[in-house]
């Protein structure tokens, strides 16, 4: 399966973990993601390091689109490392998550039906950031596509990151891909936020390789929710979840948090994990 065909399945509210093994694929994978989003008139923000702002451009247009003149158009935006994630000399996440924030609402009220975030991270290497430090940011940053208003693509290149650090930075997304993924790819986790009743519908898988971004969506939709409203999870769209991540299903319980839908196999593993839970108390 082709580059391109692995990232077109990629929609907003996608948070993707991008690996690749040289600048050809990434480069592929970020054209072809731009160029879809243009087509659809989003604004597209590529923070780049390693990759070129001219070599971005020209893969864009390679794939068939480009920014048009017309209002609401697709823009493209090239943001270098040192303005975005080292913006001030240094990796604060904090910040780097609300300049995001504030990039997917501004595109919004500009008219744009969605943003969409590329985010080239060979910097991460060359500034020997704390592996913790960048997983909690990416889980993190896991939240700001609730609202299906962005998609975020996040290449990691194998060349210059271990396999620790690329396990790490995969749990820290609800998905990953790469150019060899098999013809059946899609996000492994889609999670969308609900707002009557608030809370979370989710769809796909939690494992290993994903539940350091599970656990972030579902914390940050707790700490949102205001008091006393109960958080209902819908869980319905979900065919696996592994003992862990069933865990932390069931330690949200007495935080207020309401699961909906659960198939027979799911319930079964959560009165499992739970009963475990209360022996150990």
């Amino acid at each position: 399966m082709t580059t391109s065909a692995v990232v077109d399945q990629v929609e907003l509210g996608d948070h993707v973990c991008w690996f690749h093994d040289d600048e050809t694929d990434g480069l592929d994978a970020v054209g072809r993601f731009a160029a879809a989003g243009l087509r659809l008139g989003h604004r597209v923000v590529c923070f780049l390091d390693a990759l070129s702002a001219e070599d971005v451009r020209a893969s864009a247009a390679r794939h068939g689109a480009a920014p048009g003149p017309a209002p609401h158009a697709g823009e493209l935006r090239i943001v270098p490392c040192g303005y975005s994630y080292l913006a001030g000399g240094r990796f604060r996440p904090e910040r780097v998550v609300d300049a995001l924030a504030a990039e997917i609402a501004s595109a919004h009220r500009e008219g744009h039906p969605g943003v969409r975030l590329v985010g080239d991270m060979a910097w991460a290497a060359r500034r020997q950031v704390g592996i913790d430090t960048l997983r909690r940011y990416e889980a993190a940053a896991s939240a700001l596509f609730l609202d299906g208003r962005a998609a975020g693509l996040c290449l990691y290149d194998r060349r210059i990151f271990s396999t620790e650090w690329c396990q790490a930075m995969m749990s820290a997304h609800p998905a990953a891909a790469a150019p060899a993924c098999g013809p059946r790819w899609t996000p492994l986790l889609r999670a969308h936020r609900t707002a009557d009743p608030a809370g979370l519908r989710l769809v796909g898988q939690v494992d290993r390789s994903n539940r350091d971004a599970f656990a972030a969506l579902l914390a940050a939709v707790t700490e949102e929710t205001p008091a006393r409203q109960p958080v209902v999870l819908d869980l319905s769209g979900l065919s696996f979840v592994d003992v862990r991540s069933a865990a932390t299903l069931v330690r949200a319980g007495p935080r207020g948090v309401r699961l909906v839908g659960c198939r027979p196999g799911l319930a079964r593993l959560l009165e499992l994990v739970r009963g475990g839970l209360a022996d150990e108390d």
